[in-house]
């Protein structure tokens, strides 16, 4: 393969790369709790890219139990989420949060995800969710127990491109990849050989 063809399929990966790139600015949701027992309401449908953020301090100690609703507009189609919350150990002093798990819920009340436990990690407690999710009213529901003061956040976001956009381009890369291993073996065919050769400068007179 010579320089121009090789510039020339550098730019069609690099545009192709570009066509996955964001096009328009992903907006932040940002709920703030400061209480264990709440709820709230985001008046903002989440589009591709977006994020929702939900982050709770509070000085109460008993049951958590907060609702957040929210609408993911048109063209989503899944999305991936996390929590973070403290666990000091009983002998500290800072935010102890325990028992947390965090759901979701259509708008027909049906479970459609719930967190899995990461682990810990400087006094931190970590989980992640995720899955297909399209269209529609959802409202996320975390609970627990605040033992000492409370300390939460949540982030989910609205992941882009979508699965299918991975496989076009793979797909294509796949092509390329054959186009130049034809060129190399000298199997293309004698169509392919002109099209090749259709690109090719010409020789100065």
């Amino acid at each position: 393969m010579n320089a121009i063809a090789l510039s020339r399929a550098s730019a069609a990966l690099l545009l192709g790369c570009s066509l996955l790139a964001p096009q328009a600015q992903a907006d932040t949701e940002v709920v703030r709790y400061g209480n264990l027992v709440a709820n709230a309401v985001v008046a903002t449908p989440l589009l591709s890219q977006d994020s929702l953020v939900i982050d709770t301090f509070t000085t109460e100690r008993g049951a958590l139990s907060q609702t957040t609703t929210f609408t993911v507009g048109d063209g989503v189609e899944y999305f991936s989420g996390n929590a973070a919350w403290l666990v000091n150990t009983a002998s500290d002093f800072g935010p102890r949060l325990v028992g947390v798990n965090i759901d979701l819920f259509d708008a027909t009340n049906t479970l459609l995800q719930s967190d899995d436990f990461v682990g810990v990690l400087g006094g931190f407690a970590h989980s992640t969710f995720g899955g297909l999710l399209g269209p529609g009213t959802y409202t996320l529901v975390a609970t627990g127990t605040g033992i000492r003061d409370s300390l939460l956040d949540i982030s989910l976001t609205l992941a882009v491109p979508e699965p299918r956009t991975y496989g076009m381009l793979l797909a294509g890369l796949g092509l390329v990849g054959l186009g130049l291993w034809r060129r190399k073996s000298g199997t293309a065919s004698d169509g392919d050989r002109w099209q090749m050769m259709r690109f090719q400068p010409g020789t100065p007179a």
